[in-house]
């Protein structure tokens, strides 16, 4: 993950640009609201690190889920249609905090990505053609 990098601005200060690279697979089933002119889907995206214990050399895994939104105007949700469940995606957005109240009153905050793309990098094979015996159509 490549996060808040740094840039230079015209008057020769630095600035810090909030920007993230993430891949991972989509893990549940995206969620699409759709307001009057525009419109968000969001995601669960499971993302994975492998942690290397230097002394032992024993190697860990570690898991987890990020939110994922990505908003569009009405007029152009065709990048909503290819992110499906168990698809491997790359998400290229910025952090974003996400704060609210919950029904037992209690604030609760979290950090969720808000995508500005979001790339599909493969299928599982059960997403994929198949192919057709001969003289019949292929299923999708």
């Amino acid at each position: 993950m490549e996060t808040n990098n740094t840039n230079t601005a015209k008057n020769g200060k630095k600035n810090i640009v909030n920007t993230t690279v993430v891949r991972g697979f989509v893990a549940t089933e995206p969620k699409v609201c759709n307001f009057s002119e525009t419109s968000v889907i969001r995601f669960a995206l499971a993302v994975r690190n492998r942690i290397t214990n230097k002394a032992t050399k024993e190697v860990t895994t570690q898991s987890s889920l990020i939110t994922v939104e990505k908003w569009a105007a009405n007029t152009n949700l065709s990048s909503f249609e290819a992110i499906r469940k168990g698809i491997l995606v790359e998400v290229k957005g910025m952090l974003k905090p996400n704060e609210w109240t919950g029904n037992d009153g209690i604030h609760r905050n979290r950090i969720i990505i808000g995508a500005r793309s979001v790339k599909e990098i493969a299928r599982p094979a059960s997403q994929l053609e198949t192919p057709a015996p001969k003289g019949e159509a292929a299923v999708a």
